[in-house]
């Protein structure tokens, strides 16, 4: 009877020490839990609604910013203009939330580009609302001409963030009724073992479908390894993988990617070059979050296809360096191309020459025979230009009927059979017109240490003493 009481004894003890300690291990995962809720609040949940709130506003300013685009189409005098937009902003303003009262914008601010805009200077700039919105969402949209889809201008809405701050009250009350109930569940929580563990299952189970549901591609690279150990289906089409005989994930375009370098920090991001098969190319943002998987340091590697987005940015570019009509570089890229030339002369000393010429008569051209033909001239001259030239030679539209050839490692005697040899040919060509020539003029200057704008002045003189020598001639200084 004692050993039997004995054994009873020893079992109930371990049963209470088991109950305890479960109970125990519960009540440090309930203040665990309780820590990273209010972690997860304070540095995802109020963030992204925050983030979220300032996008639809943002949303809200490009919606309304298209009524303002509308009215800058047509030609109307600069009073009337005024006030359709004073009008528009005033309508931005007057929307209101209907459960509160509360407008949605307290500030608007428009300013418009008046080297596009046909207006004085500052006449449409436009400032309504109240001040002191510290706090707002500020949203700086630009202005599109509907026309010609120019910016000419940007609209700033400064919006209202009491909506936020309502939800985030509500959220937070939740969120505390919340964390009580977890505290009150604490006592019931060793009968819940079963259930929490098929919860934490289940929970798994829904991180590995949102895994492979995941519209960006998405990878898993454990380190030491050149292949992957996972990859979502959208990332086996973009990068083409197959599996390997040591059953990871591989293919050319992720030993590219690979070969490229991947992250190093998280919040890193790089935009990657990817040759894909049957040879194109397309780019990438990668980024990549340090996790562990399996016991290992692991990478989980997100990409997002901004193929688009970087043609867009080359085409913008070569548009602010680009002659429209000729194709030629603009005036903008000469200038910023000849700064450089002059820096590796002064490094390296070689010689640097320019030619800047003109069309002799171009006005006459266009008065007799058209605008058309003398656009098609100017064409026919930019070809000639590109003929003329070597690869390290840079030609441009200078302005108007002028051009400029920057000449790397020549000479004026260089510079000056070159010219020549333009003048020649500009003599053989048929040009779009019955009784229609076209002659140049032009000067030549070699770099002598003198500034920039000095050095195209110098080139400007010869040119005007071309003009004055009787045209169709080059000047050199040696002339």
């Amino acid at each position: 009877m004692k050993m039997i009481d004995t054994a009873f004894l020893a079992r109930w003890c371990l049963s209470i020490r088991l109950e305890r300690n479960l109970a125990l291990i519960f009540g440090l995962l309930a203040l665990m839990l309780t820590g990273l809720i209010a972690a997860h609040w304070f540095l995802v949940m109020e963030p992204a609604l925050r983030a979220e709130a300032e996008s639809h506003s943002k949303a809200l300013a490009h919606a309304q910013v298209q009524t303002i685009e509308r009215l800058l189409d047509g030609d109307k005098p600069a009073d009337r203009l005024k006030s359709e937009l004073q009008t528009a902003l005033d309508g931005i303003l007057l929307l209101k939330d209907q459960a509160t009262d509360t407008p949605f914008v307290y500030r608007i601010t428009l300013r418009l580009d008046y080297d596009l805009v046909d207006a004085p200077r500052g006449s449409l700039d436009l400032a309504l609302g109240s001040d002191g919105c510290e706090k707002c969402f500020v949203s700086r949209v630009p202005l599109y001409h509907p026309g010609d889809r120019l910016l000419v201008g940007v609209v700033t809405c400064y919006s209202s963030i009491q909506f936020l701050d309502h939800l985030v009250a509500d959220l937070r009350a939740k969120l505390l009724w919340g964390l009580g109930i977890i505290l009150f569940l604490i006592l019931f929580a060793w009968f819940e073992t079963t259930r929490l563990l098929r919860r934490v299952h289940n929970s798994e189970a829904n991180l590995a479908t949102i895994f492979e549901a995941a519209p960006s591609p998405m990878v898993l690279y454990v380190d030491g390894r050149l292949g992957l150990s996972k990859a979502n289906d959208a990332a086996k089409m973009y990068l083409g993988l197959e599996e390997t005989a040591e059953g990871l994930l591989c293919s050319e375009s992720w030993l590219a990617l690979y070969a490229a370098g991947l992250p190093d920090t998280d919040g890193e991001r790089r935009e990657t070059r990817i040759a894909k098969q049957g040879g194109t190319v397309r780019w990438a943002l990668v980024s990549a979050k340090a996790i562990e998987f399996a016991g290992k340091s692991s990478k989980l590697i997100t990409l997002v296809d901004v193929s688009e987005l970087k043609e867009t940015q080359d085409e913008l570019r070569s548009a602010s360096f680009t002659d429209v009509l000729t194709g030629l570089y603009n005036r903008r890229f000469l200038y910023l191309h000849l700064a450089k030339e002059i820096d590796l002369v002064k490094r390296y000393g070689h010689p640097l020459s320019i030619i800047l010429f003109d069309l002799d008569h171009f006005k006459r051209i266009n008065d007799t025979f058209g605008h058309r033909i003398g656009d098609e001239v100017l064409v026919k001259v930019a070809a000639a230009l590109g003929a003329c030239v070597r690869e390290v030679d840079v030609v441009g539209r200078y302005g108007g009927e002028e051009f400029l050839l920057i000449l790397p490692h020549s000479g004026v005697a260089q510079a000056l059979d070159v010219a020549e040899r333009l003048r020649a040919m500009l003599r053989e060509c048929v040009w779009p017109a019955e009784g229609l020539t076209v002659t140049i003029s032009g000067g030549i200057s070699q770099y002598r240490g003198e500034s920039l704008d000095e050095f195209v002045e110098s080139a400007d003189h010869l040119l005007y003493e071309a003009k004055e020598g009787g045209r169709d001639r080059i000047v050199s200084p040696s002339s």
